[in-house]
């Protein structure tokens, strides 16, 4: 038949209480109270309420343990704590930044484009008009039927209009009048 076992329990002394010269204070250390424990049956398990007797020995207070770091990990932890908020900020101010400048690239291929398509139309406008005139000018000499060459004779003359006197400009107002002075709002 398999015997229950039961828990084994170490007793914690603190370094107060370890230390024979130095007693623990009545008011940190409680004294136990010695507590009537059944036996569990082995049908059912064993509650957690239920603690296995004590030594008669006080107890100390446990002192939770707190890790030591070194002081460089400290400093470290530190400055990642002030350097997250930092480059969130940096961050922030970059973005407008950089979609500013792809904004400018992008309008300044557009209108780069623009100014391409217009200096070509310009081209293409100056060659037309270079080839009408050629044109005309073929057309003149092979049939001159209807022109007149460009002459002394063939030149009109007209003689200038007399010249007419310069009407005098409407006197200014010189009194200022209610009307003009009157407020505005209100």
């Amino acid at each position: 038949m398999a015997v229950a076992s039961r828990p084994k329990v170490v007793p914690v002394f603190s370094k107060r209480a370890a230390a024979p010269h130095r007693p623990a204070p009545r008011s940190v250390v409680p004294t136990p109270r010695p507590v009537a424990l059944q036996r569990p049956s082995r049908s059912q398990p064993p509650l957690r309420s239920q603690r296995p007797p004590q030594s008669q020995r006080p107890l100390g207070l446990i002192e939770p343990v707190t890790p030591q770091f070194p002081n460089w990990l400290i400093l470290l932890m530190a400055i990642r704590k002030l350097s997250t908020p930092v480059l969130l900020f940096l961050v922030m101010g970059v973005l407008p930044l950089y979609a500013w400048r792809v904004n400018t690239q992008d309008a300044w291929g557009t209108h780069y484009s623009k100014l391409e398509q217009l200096q070509q139309d310009e081209r293409t406008w100056l060659t037309r008009s270079e080839e009408r005139k050629y044109e005309i000018s073929e057309n003149l000499e092979n049939n001159p039927t209807g022109f007149v060459p460009k002459s002394s004779k063939t030149t009109l003359f007209l003689k200038p209009a007399p010249a007419r006197p310069a009407q005098p400009a409407p006197p200014q107002p010189t009194q200022i009048t209610q009307t003009d002075v009157a407020p505005v709002g209100y």
